[in-house]
């Protein structure tokens, strides 16, 4: 089998568990909240996640974007913001004194899953290549996640094809569409519109874990590079249907079944005898549910 790499889990829904005011992804900043007001809970999360065994910790800086940043009139703070969190996550990875790798998003631009609110090709192009150029150099993965629509992949991948970091592309099925990014798309179609590019590992993210499961086989079937995945603590009742899910946030907690560390850790078994050699977590995956996978997973290694 091939090397199985560990990550962290959730940072915005860990933050929020730990008492700290984390608003509305749809209204306001989430998480980049904490940057200007908990940059100590923050890096103790890192820590926490390194501790439990992730290898990999993602920076906090997800929905450090401009036109996220705007609705707080912070978009002049959106480099010092996206540097921030690259400082503290590798604060932490040397507090530990692990090797531990560091990974930092390129995330949607607009809110997460709506795939309607996609920016168009110019503005993908120029935003996500100004945030490229701003971590060059500073971190040892980039993964363009939570990506709702081929175009928006495609673009963010396109942006970092020069960088010396390892780059990962990862897809998200939130909603409740089995296989289905919340465009409509199917995998395999948004996968045949970035298969030209460099790419160094495909993934599925912010989803019920048991969709991340049937999405390994189609990976496994597309790809001979490593893939994996990170979802959210929960099942979802799937149905089938090819239209833009518009009300993916609403359809995903209409849908959803909130599962504990163990029943993740046991859906994360299924993944990896698919052929799956990178896992995680993402929302409101604790560092409990991390040491459980490191725990019971160990034999898979």
């Amino acid at each position: 089998m091939k090397k199985l790499i560990i990550g962290d889990g959730g940072m915005g829904s860990e933050l929020r568990a730990r008492g700290v005011e984390v608003p509305s992804h749809i209204e306001s900043i989430w998480s980049a909240l904490a940057l200007t007001t908990n940059t100590k809970e923050i890096k103790e999360i890192h820590l926490d996640y390194i501790e439990a065994g992730a290898q990999f910790i993602t920076a906090n800086n997800y929905t450090v974007t401009r036109p996220i940043l705007e609705r707080a009139n912070m978009e002049d703070r959106f480099e010092e913001l996206t540097l921030l969190s690259i400082s503290l996550a590798k604060e932490a990875i040397k507090e530990s004194g692990k090797d531990i790798l560091l990974a930092t998003s390129l995330p949607p631009l607009e809110t997460s899953y709506r795939a309607d609110l996609v920016l168009d090709k110019v503005k993908l192009e120029e935003q996500y290549s100004e945030l490229a150029e701003i971590i060059e150099g500073k971190t040892d993965i980039i993964i363009c996640e939570t990506m709702a629509h081929s175009q928006e992949a495609e673009i963010a991948l396109k942006s970092i094809q020069n960088s010396n970091s390892l780059k990962w592309l990862s897809w998200t099925l939130h909603g409740n569409r089995l296989n289905k990014l919340p465009s409509g798309e199917h995998i395999a179609e948004a996968f045949d519109k970035t298969s030209d590019l460099s790419c160094d590992a495909y993934l599925i993210n912010c989803c019920g874990a048991n969709m991340v499961t049937e999405s390994m086989k189609e990976l496994k079937r597309l790809t001979d590079k490593p893939f994996g995945g990170y979802a959210n603590s929960e099942f979802i009742n799937t149905i089938d249907d090819d239209s833009i899910e518009i009300n993916a946030e609403d359809d995903h907690w209409n849908s959803a079944i909130t599962i504990d560390e163990k029943t993740y850790t046991n859906e994360v078994a299924k993944w990896l005898e698919e052929g799956a050699t990178i896992i995680a977590g993402c929302c409101r995956t604790r560092p409990s549910h991390i040491k459980d996978m490191v725990e019971n997973l160990r034999f898979l290694k």
